[in-house]
């Protein structure tokens, strides 16, 4: 594919990206001490698949000819959250292994479930800490990212403007719909029954 088939789906990338980074750090900001560990565990991997959508279309942003500077950063910041956020996953399934009524990692260690209970405390502390890091630089990127998402619009022209828009509204309702908190699902499940 050559730089033209990206320039034409420029607007399209950047809405992409921008909707799905989005809802990752909305995701990443949702309280999670209701959740149980298999409950984090799933939300970790919902952020993750954000989060690597986000990479690649910020990835095929950047193969047009209109590319600034600071998305090739972004890229790398995308992928650094990413890495985080597995880090914290694995931190949760190592957890979620101790603390299984049926763990094969206490059998495998010839220990009592009293033994694991230490290890698995440990293991939700590592990940509660990597994301509160994670939090941290979040919020210091917030200016950052809306300064380069407003660069991105302004270099546009105007029905690249519209489509981006558009792009961005079709997407975000999609997005809002397959990736709702897990603890508002069960609210509205019950609702609703």
């Amino acid at each position: 594919m050559g730089k033209l088939h990206f320039d034409i789906n420029r607007p399209i990338h950047l809405a992409r990206r921008d909707v799905f980074f989005e809802r990752a750090v909305e995701l990443l900001y949702t309280p999670l001490q209701n959740l149980t560990t298999a409950e984090r565990i799933i939300h970790a991997e919902v952020v993750i698949s954000l989060l690597k959508t986000a990479e690649s279309h910020a990835f095929f942003g950047i193969q047009s000819s209109g590319t600034i500077a600071q998305e090739t950063d972004f890229l790398r910041f995308l992928k650094l959250i990413s890495d985080n956020v597995q880090s914290a996953h694995a931190m949760l399934q190592h957890q979620l292994h101790l603390e299984a009524e049926e763990s094969f990692l206490c059998q495998f260690l010839s220990a009592t479930p009293e033994q694991c209970v230490l290890p698995a405390m440990h293991y939700q502390r590592r990940a509660e800490d990597i994301l509160q890091g994670l939090w941290n630089i979040l919020q210091l990127a917030h200016t950052a990212y809306r300064t380069l998402q407003q660069t991105n619009l302004d270099r546009l022209t105007e029905e690249e403007r519209g489509r981006y828009q558009k792009a961005y509204e079709s997407f975000r309702n999609d997005v809002m719909t397959r990736y709702a908190v897990p603890s508002m699902k069960k609210t509205a499940t019950s609702t609703h029954a």
